[in-house]
């Protein structure tokens, strides 16, 4: 009886840990394949619309998104981001505020 309870118990902990084992490699091989392609930023312009900027390896991409085409706007390395991205900000209030500016009229 005890002994096959031993058994049961050893059996149960070898399951359990080769499930964490499985569950830690998919998620290691889940966190590498979204490094390749990330959102770092979107802009709702309406509905269906916007902007993203997508990091896509080493570049960074500006998309327009509508209900039916994305359309690549501007392609930049990396380290050009900083710069670009203060140039997009102001770009974007100036948007906002024209967007303001006729949604009020």
């Amino acid at each position: 009886m005890m002994e096959e309870s031993l058994r049961i118990i050893v059996a149960l902990v070898f399951i359990v840990g080769l499930i964490l084992v499985v569950a830690g490699v998919i998620r290691n091989r889940t966190a590498a394949k979204s490094e390749l392609l990330k959102t770092l930023g979107y802009l709702n312009l309406g509905p269906r619309k916007g902007i993203a900027i997508i990091k896509a390896g080493e570049e960074i991409l500006l998309v327009g998104i509508t209900a039916n085409d994305l359309k690549l706007l501007k392609t930049l390395p990396e380290s050009a981001l900083e710069n670009e991205l203060k140039t997009l900000k102001d770009n974007i209030r100036q948007i906002k505020g024209f967007k303001e500016l006729m949604t009020r009229k």
